[in-house]
């Protein structure tokens, strides 16, 4: 027991600092500056002593293990298209009408010409492959409908259903300008 002159309002703090002091070193402290003086009923000033506060109490625990990082699987190639009959030797004849230029271009041009002169309104990466086969273009792209799916955001396609693609009025008109 201890004996001290103490107001009912100080108890909590004074117990707080004895509980803090007979803890031990192992714990971390942090001491509170002092509040402004209060006046007592006398007119007198009442200085409280600072108050001490465990850190430990504060500081909720936090998990500092850093995350797994996540393994990034290879990105799985696309099916190889399949060759399909088209018929590119009668007039006009597809390479007349699109020699030397870009992907997409020639995706367009592609298009254009299936609908126009080979009656194929909807067309699939198959169409584009064979097309480039019968050409003798290049076919190390490694996902031939990524460029339709490109040209469709662009708003030169639409797609009636997954995997098929219909060249509209913009498509059409972006073919013949090139």
């Amino acid at each position: 027991m201890v004996d001290a002159e103490i107001a009912d309002d100080q108890i909590h703090s004074v117990t707080q600092a004895i509980t803090n002091a007979l803890r031990g070193p192992n714990t971390v402290t942090k001491r509170i500056a002092a509040p402004a003086p209060q006046l007592n009923g006398s007119g007198a000033e009442h200085v409280d002593e600072p108050e001490v506060v465990d850190e430990a109490e504060e500081i909720d625990a936090v998990d500092v293990t850093p995350a797994a990082p996540k393994t990034k699987k290879p990105r799985k190639a696309a099916p190889k298209p399949n060759v399909i009959p088209v018929d590119t030797d009668t007039e006009p004849k597809l390479s007349t009408l699109v020699d030397g230029r870009s992907h997409h271009k020639r995706y367009l041009a592609i298009a254009a010409w299936l609908h126009d002169h080979r009656d194929t309104p909807v067309i699939t990466q198959d169409h584009v492959y064979s097309c480039y086969r019968l050409l003798g273009w290049p076919t190390d792209i490694l996902d031939f409908a990524q460029p339709l799916r490109e040209l469709k955001f662009r708003q030169y396609f639409e797609s009636p259903e997954r995997g098929k693609y219909a060249i509209n009025q913009l498509g059409l008109q972006k073919a013949k300008e090139d």
